[in-house]
């Protein structure tokens, strides 16, 4: 089984040599910061129907299920109108925006944009809502790849009929195309 080249997002999502590493104050702080805000998406992501009733409906070509969904279809498409506002914005290793972007820095910016607060890594994005096989993504939905089912390497932001926003690697640029093979999703 092959995978696509994202060796410039793997310093990003993990450590080259895990072991006991020197964490700055600074660090510690904007973990709890990240961690803070994954439980608060995750308790909204359960919280009961009746709470989500004031959604705004679904818009005309969308689908009718994303309404039961922690996120209201008017933050999901402000956050994909950011993300397509950025098409042919450079890719950058560690760039969160908003002029050039690695994977995970595009969705977390995008969802930003809409209020939604996201962790900054791929694999914390991807634990940051419930895991769903691919085959039921909907618009907005959260795509992503692990190395063999392991450590998330990668993340877009899934648009619906096989495609995809996402800024794939070095030497590329911020762009829609065809969901990769055997990708994962998550829905927010």
């Amino acid at each position: 089984m092959t995978h696509s080249r994202h060796h410039e997002q793997i310093p990003a999502c993990r450590p080259v040599h895990p072991g006991r590493q020197a964490v700055s104050v600074r660090t510690v702080v904007r973990t709890l910061r990240v961690t803070v805000a994954t439980v608060s998406l995750l308790a909204a992501a359960l919280a009961p129907a009746p709470a989500l009733a004031h959604a705004a409906p679904a818009p005309a070509g969308g689908t009718a299920d994303r309404v039961h969904q922690a996120l209201p279809w008017s933050a999901v498409e402000t956050a994909i109108r950011a993300a397509e506002s950025k098409k042919g914005a450079p890719y950058a290793w560690g760039g969160t925006g908003p002029n050039t972007f690695d994977c995970s820095g595009l969705v977390q910016w995008s969802f930003r944009q809409a209020g939604v607060a996201l962790p900054r890594i791929a694999r914390d994005q991807a634990a940051a809502g419930t895991r769903i096989p691919y085959s039921r993504a909907r618009r907005g939905d959260l795509v992503y790849w692990t190395h063999g089912g392991g450590d998330v390497y990668h993340v877009g932001i899934y648009l619906g009929g096989g495609r995809m926003i996402d800024a794939p690697e070095s030497g590329d640029h911020v762009r829609e195309r065809d969901v990769m093979a055997e990708a994962g999703a998550v829905r927010l």
